[in-house]
């Protein structure tokens, strides 16, 4: 819709602005939201400076045809693997949470290992070492990685309606 489209070109030139603006402070908490759709994963790292949550990066990352097939447990743990490979430099020897809209990974470090695939098996192997504090976050509350994870589907929405 024109107003998802909007909202969403809003958020992108916040980002932006407040991308430039944030520096890392060595002693703020930090925030790892992951989001996934159908063909794309983001991500934003936050830190938590004078009761403001501050963007430190953004990732975003277009599926294989292979991940696409993947189930939707499949998508957001890989968005949280990739997202914790990409800002790896800003994660390491740092405590932080991983926020999610999708509710079943917070469960992700309490299921048995013969329930699980080797490929989940390895990026829950990945993501420990860095952390296992994985809690849940409304896709409403989770603008900037949702958008992320939807970028090219307003992109090619804007394309269309151009040639249209």
């Amino acid at each position: 819709s024109r107003k998802a489209t909007a909202s969403h070109i809003a958020t992108r030139r916040g980002m932006l602005v407040m991308a430039s603006t944030s520096l890392p402070e060595p002693n703020a908490k930090l925030a790892l939201k992951v989001d996934a759709s159908n063909f794309a994963i983001g991500a934003v790292l936050e830190q938590l400076v004078n009761e403001s949550w501050q963007p430190l990066g953004f990732f975003s990352k277009r599926l294989n045809i292979t991940q696409e097939k993947y189930s939707t447990y499949d998508r957001e743990l890989l968005a949280i693997y990739k997202a914790i490979g990409y800002f790896r430099h800003l994660l390491e020897a740092r405590e932080f949470i991983i926020y999610t809209d999708h509710r079943p990974l917070t469960f992700a470090f309490q299921q048995k290992l013969e329930k699980a695939s080797p490929r989940q098996i390895n990026h829950l192997d990945f993501i420990a070492q860095f952390s296992t504090d994985i809690r849940h976050l409304s896709g409403a509350k989770n603008v900037i990685a949702d958008a992320l994870s939807r970028i090219e589907t307003v992109q090619i929405q804007l394309l269309q309606k151009q040639y249209h």
